[in-house]
């Protein structure tokens, strides 16, 4: 199988679960392939360089194990400004042409969307 295909596995519950080939593990003493999968965690969509939507599933993961420090800062009277530090996030899913820097995943449904802006992807 190759590289990024998603697969729907029916767990142990009958419930429909989709993972990705994430990469074949090569072990020659093994014998059997031994496929190293990831459970897909997100479904997102996002407006292509086509000017249309794309939609496919995803796998997010970012910097759980550092605590999300937020920087209050107060300008004299002001508005307070507020600003997320550390809060890189990633998401692992099949290649698509339709990617493009600076395009918006959104995440979930209404009204608890969350937007993902694209600063670099890797193919």
């Amino acid at each position: 199988m190759p590289n990024g295909t998603l697969l729907e596995i029916v767990d142990k519950d009958n419930m429909k679960q989709t993972w990705m080939v994430y990469y074949l593990e090569n072990i020659e003493a093994s014998g059997y392939n031994r496929y190293i999968m990831l459970k897909m965690t997100h479904f997102i969509k996002w407006l292509g360089r086509d000017e249309k939507w794309h939609y496919t599933h995803a796998y997010l993961y970012g910097q759980e194990d550092n605590m999300l420090k937020d920087e209050i800062r107060s300008r004299s009277r002001m508005d307070a400004l507020y600003a997320e530090n550390l809060k890189s996030s990633f998401f692992i899913c099949p290649s698509n042409e339709f990617i493009k820097k600076d395009c918006y995943f959104i995440v979930g449904q209404k009204p608890f969307q969350e937007y993902y802006r694209v600063t670099g992807y890797d193919l």
